[in-house]
């Protein structure tokens, strides 16, 4: 007979709030559907940005390694200016070196021509004299 009560009781709760249950039931369900649809979409949304996270991390990657290049490059073409600038500069300082030492040294021929011609003269002139 308790068998035939709880079954009775069965009945009178699902008749009282069998319906109530089902609604709550669905409410659960569609509630978890949401938070599942809901969860996917941020999944989804969270990969998108991850892809594009990743894209525009490669695109600094590249920008910076074009510009790091490209200063290489400006770095390298302003050295050999200035090493082929100094290299002209010391080619003429050495020629104006060269062209002052050759000045000196004409000018000191001169005057040993001149001390020579002077002795040769005073020899001449003492020659005569003594002579």
């Amino acid at each position: 007979m308790s068998e035939k009560n709880n079954n009775s009781v069965d009945q009178i709760r699902d008749i009282l709030f069998g319906e109530q249950t089902k609604k709550i039931e669905q409410k659960f369900a569609k509630l978890e559907a949401d938070i599942n649809k809901q969860f996917s979409g941020l999944t989804a949304q969270i990969e998108a940005m991850n892809k594009q996270l990743v894209s525009n991390m490669k695109t600094i990657e590249k920008q910076g390694a074009q510009s790091l290049s490209s200063l290489q490059t400006d770095h390298s073409e302003q050295m050999a200016k200035i090493e082929a600038s100094l290299n002209n500069k010391i080619i003429e300082t050495e020629a104006s070196i060269l062209n002052e030492l050759q000045q000196r040294a004409d000018e000191l021929d001169q005057n040993l021509t001149h001390r020579k011609e002077l002795a040769s003269l005073l020899k001449k002139m003492a020659d005569q004299i003594s002579g």
